[in-house]
């Protein structure tokens, strides 16, 4: 088992409910390992629309 640092720009779908933020960063996070800590560290948002970008960071373990 090891544990792998990563900073990720996550990008939103577009009309996304706020409410699935949790279980989108996590589901987001799985591709990569199986999160152990995370956070937000930075929300963009695009002007023209309904998108926005997330920068996390987050310690994960891989097999």
């Amino acid at each position: 088992m090891k544990l792998a640092f990563r900073r990720l720009s996550l990008t939103s779908p577009e009309l996304f409910p706020i409410n699935d933020l949790r279980s989108w960063v996590l589901a987001q996070l799985q591709r990569e390992g199986e999160p152990l800590r995370w956070a937000i560290t930075s929300i963009h948002r695009f002007p023209e629309t309904s998108r926005f970008v997330l920068e996390v960071e987050a310690v994960l373990i891989n097999p």
